[in-house]
């Protein structure tokens, strides 16, 4: 049986789910719940076998999948969103998933172009943060449609209106915009920095490591669980991050999938 999942059961799942290893999950049942849909598979006698969530509100479909047991049917769940939220049969579907359990969901999935490995990083050295830039400035309103030109401009895909909600630091140069970064999770209970990134003509000049360790800085005072993701192939912000105090906490995939078809 697949059904929508109830208030009550998500708050189940929140008390026992590993964040760091399933951390795009854990978002859909805290800061993202509210804009998520969260469905489930149960066995004959009504276990849990896992789940399959879907997030209202960006530029493309973002899913996230949550298995419990190894009799999970990935397939089967993402038919029935597919037919309940009248999804287009063209299109393709996306999810960020730990890197042991894409071995075991990987058979199941259409992927359409080769899954990206991405690093999970946590801040964990605050004396590794350098002395704060004058350069960086906390933008406000009058800078949101500049930031946004912006993040189209780097295809930060992630970016969802409402986190215009959080604080964004950015670099000013000759009245431009050249350099922004802000969060896409900013709470008391963790951080996940994001949409951060410098206008080609302006790199290698540290805009970035400075508004990137402003931004720690900030985070690590309302709570010290405060992340980001990262491109394994992008040594040179990796470096970057480690010389900011990050550690790498998890390995996972980021998948591009066709949603109608079933293997």
């Amino acid at each position: 049986m697949i059904r929508r999942l109830r208030p009550e059961e998500l708050d189940i799942l929140l008390a026992s789910i590993n964040q760091e290893q399933h951390f795009l999950y854990y978002s859909y049942l805290t800061n993202r719940r509210q804009n998520s849909l969260h469905y489930g598979q149960f066995s004959e006698s009504g276990e849990l076998l896992g789940v399959l969530a879907y997030l209202n509100g960006l530029s493309f479909h973002a899913f996230s999948v949550y298995p419990i047991k190894p009799q999970f049917q990935l397939p089967s769940v993402l038919a029935h969103i597919k037919q309940e939220l009248n999804l287009p049969d063209s299109a393709e579907g996306s999810f960020i998933v730990h890197a042991d359990e894409w071995k075991v969901l990987s058979p199941e999935v259409d992927v359409i172009k080769p899954p990206i490995e991405i690093w999970l990083m946590k801040h964990v050295d605050s004396e590794s943060l350098p002395l704060t830039a004058d350069e960086v400035i906390l933008l406000g309103p009058a800078h949101f449609d500049r930031i946004e030109d912006k993040l189209a401009a780097i295809q930060a895909m992630a970016f969802a209106k409402e986190e215009l909600q959080n604080p964004f630091y950015g670099v000013m140069q000759d009245q431009e915009l050249v350099a922004v970064g802000g969060y896409h999770i900013y709470g008391q209970d963790y951080v996940e920095l994001g949409n951060i990134g410098t206008d080609r003509g302006w790199r290698r000049r540290g805009f970035g490591k400075k508004v990137c360790a402003e931004l720690t800085r900030r985070a690590r005072i309302i709570t010290p669980h405060v992340y980001l993701n990262v491109l394994a192939s992008n040594t040179a912000a990796i470096q970057l991050y480690q010389s900011l105090g990050y550690v790498t906490v998890c390995k996972q995939y980021m998948v591009t999938f066709a949603v109608s078809t079933c293997k």
